[in-house]
């Protein structure tokens, strides 16, 4: 009776200290799985207002170009005046472009909202979800595609005025600096997120850290 009362007690000390370092690991794993949320929610949050603020900056210098453009066609030559206003078409196309085609992060604002409410296994798994598009979408934005399109639209507007109105140094300086102008507002596009350290979510060391608290509760 003495043996049987021992063992039992042994096996219930077995149990309980089984159940409570089971447990203790997976309040471990929820603490590094909201320490991680917590940095990917900062830097998108961080991204987007680099992003607001890369946009709002673009847009100024873009519209700043087509107003000086068209302001100073009475004060040019007749014959240069057709030079302006081809210069200032594309700094309003330049202007629009930024408007029109933020990057992605800078829109995610009400999302991050919405899922910082989300359940902690459906939070990180929309954040990373939401994370990985936001950071596709900077990678894109340096993809050769962007390249190539400005330097065509770049170089139709110096054809236009070299070939079109015979003004070749005028048409060779609007091509080059709409061109170097269209490649210094790509690459000074934050891409924080294309260099960020995403770590897997640890879902399966969750849930074998939730079976270990479950067998032990079990002995």
């Amino acid at each position: 009776m003495s043996d049987s009362l021992s063992s039992g007690v042994r096996d219930l000390k077995l149990s309980v200290g089984l159940s409570v370092l089971a447990l203790a690991q997976v309040s471990a794993a929820h603490a590094c799985a909201q320490s991680d949320d917590a940095a990917l929610v900062a830097a998108l949050r961080e991204q987007g207002a680099r992003a607001h603020t890369h946009r709002l900056v673009w847009t100024s210098v873009n519209g700043a170009l087509a107003v000086g453009s068209f302001a100073l066609i009475p004060f040019v030559a007749r014959d240069s005046r057709k030079d302006f206003v081809v210069s200032g078409v594309g700094s309003v196309l330049g202007t629009a472009a930024t408007v029109f085609f933020p990057l992605r992060v800078e829109t995610d604002a009400a999302e991050l909202d919405a899922i910082e409410s989300l359940p902690p296994a459906e939070r990180s798994a929309r954040l990373r979800e939401l994370f990985r598009a936001d950071a596709d979408d900077e990678r894109e934005r340096l993809a050769w595609p962007w390249h190539v399109a400005n330097l065509g639209v770049s170089a139709l507007a110096g054809g236009i005025i070299g070939f079109g109105f015979h003004h070749a140094e005028s048409g060779i300086a609007q091509g080059v600096g709409s061109f170097v102008l269209g490649e210094a507002q790509l690459f000074t596009q934050p891409t924080g997120l294309c260099r960020f350290n995403l770590a897997p979510m640890p879902a399966s060391a969750m849930r074998e850290r939730t079976w270990g608290f479950v067998v032990g509760a079990a002995f």
